[in-house]
């Protein structure tokens, strides 16, 4: 069953910083991703929600870095069961079916070994949310499995031919629904593209990002060839894990447009100069 809600609220009201506060970044050096997530998570709140949602890159069926490497979700999963929390991983892929990306990637040993559920967010059952305020998206098919859960945002550290990004705020795009009968399944955000990810967020609200950047993809989204940085970046502010993200591949975060809109938008905190970073290794 579908449900149709009307929002009341703005998504305009959802901007918590204030205009001279610091988001902490914490970039974790090493290749062996279940030490890394111990020592990047402590610098972090617990969970809110007894349900976590771990939301990976898997646009399709191809292995890293194009996609999220399963080491790096298992180590989270790992992570996250032994604190007792119910942990789901979701993907909605957006040029193949998920499915095939989770039974390609080996995800489906999640499943098996640690009776973690895999969710196809592609066909998940939802409400609409409304919102005449949002900069694009004035309606948004909320996936109901989302609801009162913490989403942890778990992109590969990786360029696109776009948006020259695609970090945790783009990754959020799989988290929706896919267009039926179409081989690009989120091609309807495209029309609008930084204003649709920017929106996306503020629908869902992740609530943490874990970047791996151990091998980074460059060149593009779809074929990303592999460059060794050997870290991975963690943050609950995910405009700001971002744009730590992003200046490890080069770039003046805001120069990107969707990194300096979410910012502008109040999701988080581009400016390199109001973000505390700090570094540990392994």
């Amino acid at each position: 069953m579908n449900l149709y809600v009307d929002s009341k609220l703005s998504l305009n009201i959802v901007k918590p910083l204030l205009l001279f506060s610091m988001s902490r970044v914490v970039v974790v050096r090493g290749m062996d991703p279940s030490p890394m997530v111990k020592v990047g998570l402590k610098y972090f709140p617990k969970p809110n929600f007894r349900k976590i949602i771990l939301k990976p890159n898997l646009i399709l069926d191809e292995p890293p870095p194009t996609t999220t490497p399963i080491d790096t979700v298992e180590a989270l999963v790992k992570w996250y069961l032994d604190g007792g929390y119910e942990v789901i991983v979701a993907e909605g892929s957006g040029w193949c079916e998920t499915f095939h990306a989770y039974r390609r990637l080996g995800y489906i040993k999640l499943k098996e070994v640690y009776g973690v559920k895999l969710v196809d967010l592609n066909n998940d059952e939802f409400e609409v949310l409304r919102d005449s305020k949002a900069l694009f998206l004035k309606e948004f098919e909320f996936p109901l499995t989302l609801k009162d859960a913490y989403i942890v945002s778990i992109p590969i550290l990786k360029e696109h031919s776009i948006t020259k990004v695609t970090l945790s705020l783009k990754n959020m795009l799989g988290a929706t629904l896919g267009e039926r009968g179409r081989v690009a399944k989120k091609g309807r955000f495209h029309r609008k593209l930084n204003e649709s990810i920017v929106d996306v967020n503020l629908y869902l609200k992740p609530s943490l990002a874990v970047i791996d950047g151990r091998i980074a993809g460059v060149g593009g989204e779809l074929h990303a060839k592999p460059k060794e940085l050997g870290l991975m970046i963690f943050s609950n502010d995910l405009v700001a894990a971002d744009a730590v993200a992003a200046k490890f591949l080069g770039y003046d975060p805001l120069k990107i447009p969707h990194i300096k809109l979410a910012q502008e938008a109040g999701l988080g905190i581009a400016d390199l100069s109001r973000i505390e970073v700090i570094t540990e290794s392994i």
